[in-house]
């Protein structure tokens, strides 16, 4: 019996255009009505994180940045958070910065761009709840040392050719993952989604035996490999399909509805 669905967010419970469409929440709205729990399981930072559950309908506690952080959307408090060791952390940024890549620095409980990050963001990623709570550095590294921030994760996109993923993959303590075909996260090394959904399910009193997990990304493979009914999305990369038990449309086609829907009738199956 599945008592609870941990959904990916982009490329999952989004639809291309950045949407949780109404068949979506009214999925959503029917599990929780029937006592199944819904829950946020997103690389986006724990703002978006928490508008997003509000705006689908779904439990107040959501996994973000990747499982690098448990955070209670009714009351804002962040329960866990795993950050990236030093001087790791500081390496890995000098490696990123100043290389027209598109970055999204996560450090501690602030979100840092540079310059370059923010004029190309704003065209990329034009979400109101990451960019009102984003704040803007020429120098990201000297703005963490001063503040005594740790490094969460970092994101990077737009400019594959420049990303110093052998550079990176060669530190200590960390490990390299993507949301997509074109991007990359880094975390700190064992933070997954699969082990912050760990925590997650305990609070709530539900093994992750009955747990299903949908998503789309080779970041949701620890997910997908943690719960007891893995669900990939018809966009999902190949990994992730090959990690699933079953395979729901696609996100232009309503899928993540279709499979939380069937999650509530696994007897019938």
């Amino acid at each position: 019996m599945i008592r609870l669905i941990s959904l990916d967010l982009d490329g999952t419970l989004l639809d291309p255009s950045g949407t949780v469409t109404p068949a979506a929440k009214a999925a959503i709205a029917k599990a929780r009505s029937a006592g199944v729990r819904v829950v946020l399981n997103t690389g986006r930072p724990i703002p978006e994180a928490f508008w997003f559950a509000r705006e689908a309908g779904c439990d107040s506690l959501v996994c973000a940045l990747g499982g690098g952080a448990l955070a209670d959307s009714a009351t804002g408090q962040v329960i866990r958070r795993w950050d990236i060791p030093e001087p790791s952390g500081r390496q890995a940024l000098e490696l990123c910065l100043n290389k027209e890549i598109e970055l999204m620095i996560f450090a501690g409980d602030q979100i840092l761009m540079d310059p370059f990050s923010k004029r190309s963001l704003l065209k990329t990623y034009p979400f109101p709840a990451f960019h009102d709570n984003a704040v803007v550095t020429e120098d990201p590294v000297a703005y963490m040392e001063e503040h005594n921030l740790p490094l969460t994760k970092i994101h990077g996109d737009q400019n594959p050719g420049r990303y110093p993923l052998a550079e990176l993959a060669a530190l200590p303590g960390l490990q390299l993952t993507s949301s997509n075909d074109h991007d990359f996260e880094l975390v700190a090394k064992g933070v997954d989604k699969g082990r912050a959904l760990a925590l997650l399910s305990m609070m709530y009193g539900v093994p992750l035996c009955d747990c299903a997990g949908v998503g789309d990304s080779d970041n949701d493979l620890a997910m997908l490999q943690a719960v007891g009914t893995p669900i990939a999305m018809g966009n999902a990369a190949p990994a992730v399909k090959a990690a699933a038990c079953r395979i729901a449309p696609s996100n232009t086609e309503d899928g993540v509805a279709q499979a939380i829907l069937s999650c509530l009738n696994t007897d019938a199956q």
